[in-house]
This record gives structure tokens, sequence and C-alpha cells, in this order.
């Protein structure tokens, strides 16, 4: 057996170490360790290792391994000037950083940052998802003062109808009957959408009996009525749900608001009302009755 072999030996056997409790601690294969207690370092992979082999089996044992290296530096070989630079810490740095630049371990990098975007995409998606679901719900009516109106100017007109029956004649009664069917003839135009908003111009609306259809299709929709600054009704439409509003009589000007104007469908007495010259999705429609006062007159 060499004699660095036997003092490396002897030092291990004092600190209760076993070959196979040095491998474990040092993490050099148990048959190099065997080779450098017995001298046979052209067993080890290279003149390097022999050099680092020792030290490190030194350090383990309690011994200063660069003392042990120069008091039998005559014993161990040097290691060649390429195998030294094969293994210099230069070159494993350079192999270290052409590792870390390759672009499997940029995306591990990147990894936590995408994994954050991606949870925060999904709470994005979840918030909005749950703000449309809280605007539906049960419908409302809200009770206003102009179905009161309505009831007292139907009983006045049908007073009014009664008086005037009486007191005119035949060839007047027929002429007011042709022209009352002439204003009947309801004139829908719908200009384009401005942006949020969008007008619709209304000709010969009757004074009496007029109604909204209002519908949702393929989603759902918020709507609501307003007549005169007052919200006459408003509620959630779900696909394929219709809601009938009648409107004051003698109205001249409503609003139809809906929060999601590409589904909306609306109708003015059974005639479609066609909004869907748009792409804003809340939207205010202005109605408006270009009807003279003194057309109505006449009537």
């Amino acid at each position: 057996m060499d004699e660095i072999g036997q003092k490396l030996r002897d030092a291990r056997i004092e600190k209760g170490y076993t070959i196979d409790d040095l491998q474990q601690i040092t993490k050099i294969q148990k048959r190099y360790l065997i080779a450098i207690e017995e001298g046979h370092f052209d067993a080890l992979p290279g003149d390097f290792y022999v050099r680092a082999f020792i030290k490190q089996y030194a350090d383990t044992v309690g011994l200063d391994g660069d003392e042990l290296l120069t008091q039998f530096q005559q014993d161990i070989p040097e290691p060649q000037p390429k195998e030294y630079a094969a293994q210099s810490v230069e070159n494993k740095t350079r192999a270290t950083r052409a590792e870390e630049a390759s672009p499997v371990n940029r995306l591990r990098r990147y990894l936590p940052q995408i994994a954050v975007a991606g949870i925060v995409v999904v709470a994005v998606i979840v918030i909005y998802a749950v703000m449309l679901m809280s605007q539906s719900g049960p419908k409302q009516t809200i009770p206003a003062d102009s179905e009161s109106v309505a009831v007292s100017s139907k009983r006045s007109s049908a007073k009014s109808s009664k008086a005037s029956a009486s007191s005119s004649s035949k060839p007047s009664e027929k002429a007011s009957k042709e022209k009352k069917e002439e204003s009947g003839k309801l004139d829908i135009s719908v200009a384009a959408a401005n942006g949020a908003t969008q007008a619709v111009t209304l000709k010969n609306l009757p004074a009496t009996g007029n109604k909204l259809t209002l519908g949702a299709k393929g989603a759902t929709a918020w709507v609501s009525v307003i007549v005169n600054g007052t919200t006459t009704w408003q509620g959630s439409l779900t696909s394929g749900d219709t809601q009938e509003v009648s409107l004051p009589d003698n109205v001249s000007t409503f609003q139809v608001r809906s929060g999601n104007a590409t589904v909306t469908t609306i109708k003015l007495n059974g005639k479609d009302v066609d909004i869907s010259n748009g792409t804003s999705i809340v939207r205010t429609i202005t109605f408006t009755n270009t009807t003279s006062e003194s057309e109505g007159s006449q009537e």
C-alpha cells in the first residue's frame, strides 16, 4: 500500500468512517477511494482528479489536504496542461453559461411570470362573468304616475268622442274616418347610431294605445323605458324573452336604454324598429314623434 494511501486510511479509521460512509460524505465513488488508499492512481479518471480526490479525502478525515499534497508531491502525478484547462473553473463557467443560455432554460426562467400573467387573465374573465350575472335578475316593473294619467286621458277621450259623434253629420264622420285611417299608417325612420346614442323619427304615431314590445335574441339584455324623464319599466331580458310596455297617451318623445343593444329587439305597435345600424353595446335610443300638433287637432 502506498504511504499517502496508508496515511489517509489510518485517518479514516481513526474517524470511525467506513469506505461506504466516506462515499456518502464526499460523493466520490467507492472504487476511486479504494484506489487512492492502495496507491493505484492510474485507476482514477485523470491526474487532475487524483489531486482533487486526495485533497477532498484528506479534508474529510481531518487532515490538511494542501499540506498532504505538498508533502507527497513526488508520489502524486501532476495534471497535464490540457487536462487542467479542461477541468478549470473558467471552462466550467463557460459551459454553465452556455447551458443557461439555451432556449429551454430561458423558458424555465420565465415560467413564473407566464403563470402569474395567466392567473391575472383568468381573474379578469371571472370578474367580468360575475358582473354580467349580477346584472341579470328578476324583472322589475316600476309603477309610474303616467299610468293614472293614461286612464284619465282615455276617459276624457271617450267623452269627447261621444260629444263629437252626436254633433257631426254623416259626411263629416266619413271624412274623419278616412283621415284616421291615413294617420294610422305609422312611419318609423331609424338613424345610424352615433356612439352610445341613436335617433328614431316617428310619423303618424297614434295619440293613444301605443305599445312597445321589447325582447332579447341570443343573449341577455338589460333594458329600461323612460317617458318624460320617468322610468316606466326596467328589467333584464334573457334570450327569447319579451316584455310589452304601454306608452302614455299623446306621448311625443320617449327613450329606450339597453345595456346590450346588439341583442335587443324593439317593436312599436307591432312594427319592427331596426336598431342594428350601430356597434355600441350600451345605447340610448330616442323616439321622437314629428306629427305636428295642428295635424293632430285636425284629426
